[in-house]
Parts: C-alpha cells; structure tokens; sequence
C-alpha cells in the first residue's frame, strides 16, 4: 500500500487510484472508502441523506475498465463529500478490493522506482 495510502485515509479505509464512482454519467473521485461504505468527491448537493442511491464502480485494471453497477443509502452529503453504505456490486467484492489494494499498491511502488 502507498504511503499516500496510508496517510489520507482514516483507519481501516483506502484511497484508490484505480477505482471510481459514476453517479448520472458523471464519474467521480473517491476520498476514501472501506467494505461497506464510500467517500466519493464532487458529488451533486442534490443527494440528500438516507436517500437511496444508484451508482456504479468503475475498476481500471490491466488497462481495461469494469463497470459494477450497485446501489447504497446516502448516511451524509457535506463540505468533506457523500458518505454511502453501499451493498457489495459482486459475491466476492472483499476479494476485488483485496486485488484493488494489491495492484494499487505494485503501480506505486514501479512509478517510485522510475
């Protein structure tokens, strides 16, 4: 993990630059995010709390894009961004953040070494 990783986000979260949200066509950051719940930025001030929310992942690995679509409740939407518990867009999503994190991680540490 990077130590940009490691450092921007609370504990038990990450920040990954190869994962992002789409919300309405619109594709958006994520501040920081963990199993359950999401940190996305920019996200429209429309988005009221306890609303529910259709959004989709968008993973970028080996150069290839996946979209999974998923959906999840708003718990904020403030200054520091939307905050959704979000239910897992597959079975096995706790074993593609695993890899997420892996790859991730291997990007950071060949782009130190150049």
């Amino acid at each position: 993990m990077s130590s940009a990783t490691l450092t921007t986000a609370p504990a038990g979260r990450v920040k990954l630059r190869n994962l992002s949200v789409m919300i309405d066509g619109r594709r958006h950051e994520i501040v920081n995010m963990n199993i359950v719940d999401v940190l996305i930025a920019g996200a429209p001030d429309w988005i009221a709390p306890r609303q529910k929310l259709n959004f989709t992942f968008v993973l970028s690995l080996e150069g290839k894009q996946r979209a999974l679509p998923t959906y999840g409740v708003v718990v904020r939407n403030d200054a520091q961004g939307l905050e959704v518990r979000y239910n897992a867009p597959v079975l096995r999503w706790r074993d593609v953040l695993a890899r997420l994190i892996t790859e991730d991680a291997r990007a950071a540490a060949n782009a130190n070494k150049t």
